[in-house]
């Protein structure tokens, strides 16, 4: 009987620390887990905010159309002035290369538009084409550099 109660009493003792170790584990992987999810939630935060400042800089300054072809042609236009910003800031050559095709894509089909404004749409196409070329030469400057 002894022997039974000596060997409930070992093995309950080997259970208790068992279980310790159990415990330290399953709280080691939980903090860890913690950190994780930490480090992606911030790591998510600054995606959303890198996404969220070129959001607003490039509808800083976009004004609004009547004529559904001009909106269409300003964001367009939005769209090469964003690509072209990329490849300058990665100074990639090849890459600016391939957008010639499209800059002067853009170029022809601006002259066919601006012969159609008239009243407020004139005003806002000529500030705005205005506010872009300023735009592209500080960025054509930038990849001379």
């Amino acid at each position: 009987m002894k022997k039974f109660f000596l060997g409930a009493v070992a093995l309950a003792f080997l259970s208790v620390i068992s279980c310790k170790d159990s415990a330290n584990k399953a709280n080691d992987a939980a903090d860890a887990a913690g950190e994780a999810i930490e480090e992606t939630a911030e790591t998510t935060t600054k995606a959303v905010e890198e996404i969220a400042e070129k959001v607003e800089s490039a509808v800083d300054g976009v004004p609004n159309f009547s004529d559904p072809a001009v909106q269409e042609y300003v964001n367009s236009y939005e769209e090469y002035i964003a690509e072209y910003t990329k490849i300058v800031e990665s100074k990639d050559m090849t890459a600016f290369a391939g957008l010639s095709q499209k800059g002067q894509e853009l170029a022809t089909k601006a002259q066919d538009i601006a012969g159609k404004l008239t009243g407020d749409d004139a005003k806002k196409w000529s500030d705005y084409m205005t506010a872009s070329s300023k735009k592209m030469q500080e960025l054509a400057q930038k990849m001379a550099q």
